[in-house]
């Protein structure tokens, strides 16, 4: 074989070891990547759910249970990993009727802290954050910057100092995200708390118009995000877990960390 062929062949050879390379490091971080979608079964009319804390109406309506699953690791400061599934763990099932969704949230938690801060502040407390993207509208997501619409918010729920569950949670209203007080009240929103030895469970029904313009029906897809914040000593909160890898915390601002919920029959 000539010089020249000889180079030319080792070249293609090592073309196809980059090519091969790279095909393996691809199929690895596919393989890694999770896709988390959550399948919401459509009842045909109102769904027999009171708002009250209770999941004992749940039953028999075929909504899974999904865990709650990724430790926080970052929140703008450190977060501390629960030190067991009873200091904090949780799980979430969904269903949907012709005009709402209704979240159900069930949390382990065995030192329950509510209404230590003022509106606003519910994140640092025990609380429960539901997260919707009603459009999926394409973004493009750069580092700390909002990409929220009309469509996206985040509905954050936990029990004020009178005992009563109040709801607040970032949502964009010009260029900027704000939250108001009674606002996703005003929207007709409700939540609802229940506290057991082992820690909570909540409801949380969100009406469709809110976020989503088409009708609930099968094969409507939203995005869709459930967190759980942990504080046991009082101040700051210590730990928190995501249904997605949002590992520090950006869902209040992005929509890159959502999940997908989908409807079915």
């Amino acid at each position: 074989m000539s010089k020249g062929r000889l180079r030319a062949t080792r070249r293609l050879e090592a073309g196809w070891a980059v090519v091969l390379a790279i095909c393996v490091l691809f199929s690895f971080y596919a393989a890694e990547a999770k896709e988390y979608v959550y399948k919401a079964v459509l009842l045909k009319g109102p769904a027999p759910i009171r708002i009250d804390g209770d999941l004992s109406d749940w039953e028999g309506l075929g909504a899974r249970i999904e865990p709650i699953g990724n430790v926080c690791i970052s929140a703008g400061k450190p977060l501390s990993p629960p030190s067991d599934s009873s200091d904090l763990s949780g799980s979430f099932r969904c269903v949907v009727d012709p005009e709402n969704f209704y979240i159900a949230v069930k949390v382990r938690d065995d030192r329950l802290v509510f209404g230590e801060g003022k509106f606003g502040e519910a994140h640092d407390d025990d609380a429960v954050e539901v997260y919707f993207d009603g459009d999926l509208a394409p973004k493009e997501y750069k580092k700390r910057v909002c990409d929220y619409d009309a469509n996206d918010a985040e509905v954050r729920f936990s029990k004020g100092k009178d005992g009563k569950v109040h709801l607040e949670g970032m949502g964009l209203f010009g260029d900027r995200l704000f939250m108001f007080p009674g606002l996703w009240e005003s929207l007709g929103m409700e939540a609802a708390i229940k506290e057991h030895p082992w820690g909570y469970t909540a409801e949380l029904k969100v009406p469709k118009i809110v976020f989503v313009a088409v009708p609930l029906r099968p094969g409507v897809e939203v995005g869709f995000q459930v967190m759980v914040n942990d504080d046991d000593d009082g101040g700051r909160r210590d730990s928190k877990i995501s249904w997605t890898e949002d590992l520090n915390d950006e869902s209040w601002y992005t929509t890159k960390y959502f999940g997908r919920l989908v409807i079915v029959k």
